[in-house]
């Protein structure tokens, strides 16, 4: 399992999470499992939680999983692996789309594989960035609303 450094300390059991996200009311939900409803979070003790939780799924094998906003926009982040891809949708399901560049932008070679869903799903291996990285653009995700500028994305 890839350890995430600020997961580490999370505390267990009933807690009152401090507003983390901007706006009234604003929420995300994370995803992971076919059939479940996901887990909705509001601060940033819960966005933990729940990544945590991802990740010890993942530990059995690699998958995505979809962080979607109260309105819509989401970012799908890869966990498992010592590296991740991360891919966002509007709300509106339309182009454009985006995903994550990695820095070395290696156009060829072996792609980066996760289960979504009930499938193997393939990225290429330029779309590879750090899991740390990945984490963080989450949190950005879900703090702002956007992508994150610390991150190089690509229109797919």
């Amino acid at each position: 399992m890839i350890d995430l450094g600020w997961l580490a300390g999370r505390s267990v059991g009933l807690r009152v999470c401090a507003r983390y996200f901007p706006g009234e009311g604003l929420r995300a939900k994370i995803t992971w499992r076919s059939g479940e409803a996901g887990v909705v979070v509001t601060c940033d003790d819960e966005l933990r939680q729940a990544l945590a939780d991802v990740e010890r799924d993942a530990a059995r094998e690699p998958l995505i999983a979809e962080v979607t906003l109260d309105g819509g926009d989401s970012l799908s982040i890869g966990l498992g692996r010592e590296v991740s891809v991360l891919s966002y949708v509007a709300a509106s399901g339309n182009p454009p789309y985006f995903s994550s560049q990695g820095s070395s932008r290696v156009r060829d070679g072996k792609g980066v594989v996760f289960y979504y869903y009930g499938h193997w799903s393939e990225f290429p291996a330029s779309a590879a960035v750090p899991i740390e990285d990945a984490v963080q653009a989450v949190r950005y995700f879900c703090r702002y609303g956007g992508l994150s500028p610390q991150l190089q994305w690509v229109e797919v």
